[in-house]
C-alpha cells in the first residue's frame, strides 16, 4: 500500500524523481469489455448531439457535453444516475456553421466547478456564416449550478478541446477552426475576465496565446489543420498538444507539440507523426505509464509514442479513435471511434475491441470503479440501429450513456494520468487499490497488506 500511496502522491504534486516507479509487466490480451448497463437521460430527453467527456473520481462524477439539451450532465459513478444538467446559456446545435454549436470540450477542476468550452452567443445563418468574436469558457460551479465565470478566448468558431496542469492551476484551450486556429491560458484559481481581448497575447485576463496560423514564432510558426487532444504530463511538467495535419492546405503530416507551462507559453518541442506509420492525424491523446502517450489517430493504425523524444514504442493496428482515455485502474487505453471501442493494454497488447455505435467518439473511464463511459446516440442521431440502449432497458430513440466493464479486469494502480489529483490545489487525495493474488505474482509483489 505505500508505493501505491507514494506514487499517487507523486502524481499529484508533478514531482519528476518520483517517476522511477515502474508499472506491472502487461499481462496476455485477456480483458473483454461489454455493456454492463446503459444510464439514459431524464424526463424523455434524447442524447443526440454531444461532444467530450470527462470522468474526476474524487467526486465520482462522469460529465459530458450535451449539445442537444444545451447543457453539461453530470452522472454519479457510484449510482450511474445523472444527478444534474448544468446549463449555461450553450449554444446548443447550429446547422450552420460548423463548429459552432456547444457545449464542446468539458473538464473538472478542483473538485468544484465544471469548464466547459462553448461557441460564440451569435451567428448568421446565411452565408457568410459570419460569427461574433466571443467563443467562450463556461466556468459552472457543480454545487449550486451558477455560472460563475465566462471567459471570452476571442474566437469566431467553438472553443473546443482542453487540460489542465493542476500543479500549476493552469487551463490550455484550443479554438481549433482555421478562422481561429490558436490555443490560450487561463488560470483556475483567479480565472479571467469577460469581454473581448485587447492583446495578442490573450487580454481579458488570459496568461497568454499560441498562433498556429503560421504565423506565431511561440508556435514554431506552425500553420494548423485542425487542432486536437492535449494532455499535461506531470513526468515532463509539460503541456503536449495534437495536431492532425499541418500546412494551409492540411496535406503536411500530423505534429505533437510540446509546450512550457509557464508564461510566457511557447512550442518547445514538435513531433513529427509520419503519414507512413498509418497514422494520418493524431487526435485523441492519453497520459500512459513509463513515458508512454498514446496518440488516437486516424487512418488505420494509432501509436504509443515516447513523451521524452516522440520516438514510437508502439503500434496498434486498427485501434483508431477520436478521443482516448487512459485508466491507471486497470492499466488500459481506451479508444473511442465509430462503431468501436478499442482496448489496448499499456505495452501495446490489444484486447478484443466493444462494438459501440454510428457517433460513439467519447470515452472516459472512473479509475476506482473500472467503469468505462460511451454515449451512444439515439437511432435518428447515429444513422443506425446498434440497440445498445434498447437491449438493456433503455430506448434507442432517445439513445443513452453505455457502461462497459470487463469481468476479468485488472484492479492494480499504474503510473498514468488521470489522478486523484490535489484538493483545491493543496493536499494531496490517495487512491488505495487492492491486486488480487495472481496479479500481485505477476508482478513479484509480495506486499499482501493492500
Amino acid at each position: 500500500m505505500l508505493r501505491e500511496i507514494k506514487l499517487l502522491a507523486c502524481l499529484a504534486g508533478a514531482i519528476a524523481p518520483c517517476f522511477l516507479m515502474t508499472a506491472r509487466p502487461a499481462s496476455a490480451a485477456d480483458e473483454t469489455f461489454t455493456v454492463k448497463q446503459i444510464i439514459s437521460l431524464p424526463n424523455g430527453q434524447s442524447v443526440g448531439s454531444f461532444d467530450i467527456g470527462f470522468d474526476d473520481a474524487n467526486i465520482h462524477t462522469f460529465a459530458f457535453a450535451d449539445r442537444t439539451n444545451k447543457s453539461v450532465d453530470l452522472i454519479d459513478t457510484n449510482t450511474n444516475k445523472v444527478v444534474k444538467q448544468l446549463t449555461a446559456n450553450f449554444a446548443g446545435v447550429r446547422a450552420n456553421p460548423g463548429q459552432a454549436s456547444g457545449p464542446d470540450g468539458v473538464l473538472i477542476v478542483d473538485q468544484k466547478e465544471v469548464w466547459a468550452g462553448d461557441a460564440p452567443s451569435s451567428c448568421l445563418t446565411v452565408a457568410p456564416f459570419t460569427c461574433t468574436h466571443d467563443s467562450s469558457i463556461k466556468v459552472i460551479d457543480i454545487k449550486s449550478g451558477s455560472t460563475v465565470a465566462v471567459l471570452n478566448t476571442g474566437g469566431q468558431r467553438r472553443a473546443d478541446e482542453l487540460c489542465e496542469d493542476v500543479g500549476h492551476e493552469v487551463v490550455l484551450m484550443a479554438n481549433d477552426n482555421p478562422l481561429d486556429s490558436f490555443i490560450t491560458f487561463w488560470s483556475a484559481e483567479t480565472r479571467g475576465n469577460a469581454g473581448p481581448p485587447t492583446s495578442d497575447d490573450g487580454g481579458n485576463g488570459s496568461l497568454g496565446k499560441i498562433r498556429f496560423d503560421g504565423t506565431d514564432p511561440r508556435g514554431k510558426n506552425i500553420t494548423a489543420s485542425g487542432i486536437e487532444q492535449c494532455k499535461h504530463d506531470p513526468r515532463t511538467d509539460k503541456f503536449y498538444l495534437n495536431i492532425p495535419a499541418t500546412g494551409s492546405d492540411g496535406s503536411g503530416p500530423g505534429v505533437v507539440v510540446v509546450i512550457s507551462t509557464e508564461a510566457p507559453f511557447k512550442v518547445e518541442k514538435v513531433f513529427t507523426i509520419p503519414i507512413s506509420t498509418g497514422c494520418t492525424g493524431p487526435a485523441g491523446m492519453a497520459i500512459g505509464p513509463n513515458h508512454e502517450i498514446l496518440l488516437g489517430c486516424g487512418g488505420t493504425t494509432s501509436l504509443i509514442i515516447d513523451d521524452r523524444d516522440g520516438s514510437i514504442i508502439a503500434s496498434l493496428p486498427g485501434a483508431t479513435s477520436d478521443e482516448a482515455w487512459y485508466n491507471p485502474g486497470d492499466n488500459q487505453y481506451f479508444l473511442a471511434t465509430d462503431l468501436v471501442l478499442s482496448v489496448v493494454d499499456s505495452t501495446g497488447v490489444q484486447d478484443l475491441p466493444a462494438p459501440s455505435a454510428n457517433g460513439s467518439h467519447v470515452v472516459a473511464a472512473d479509475m476506482l470503479r473500472n467503469q468505462v463511459y460511451v454515449p451512444i446516440n439515439n437511432v435518428a442521431a447515429e444513422g443506425g440501429a446498434s440497440h445498445i440502449c434498447r437491449d438493456h432497458g433503455g430506448d434507442d430513440t432517445k439513445g443513452c450513456i453505455a457502461v462497459f466493464t470487463a469481468k476479468n479486469d485488472d484492479h492494480c494502480l499504474a503510473q498514468g494520468m488521470p489522478v486523484l489529483d490535489h484538493d483545491d490545489g493543496d493536499d494531496p487525495v490517495f487512491m488505495r487499490t487492492r491486486c488480487s493474488d495472481d496479479r500481485r505474482a505477476d508482478r513479484g509483489d509480495d506486499d499482501h497488506d493492500r
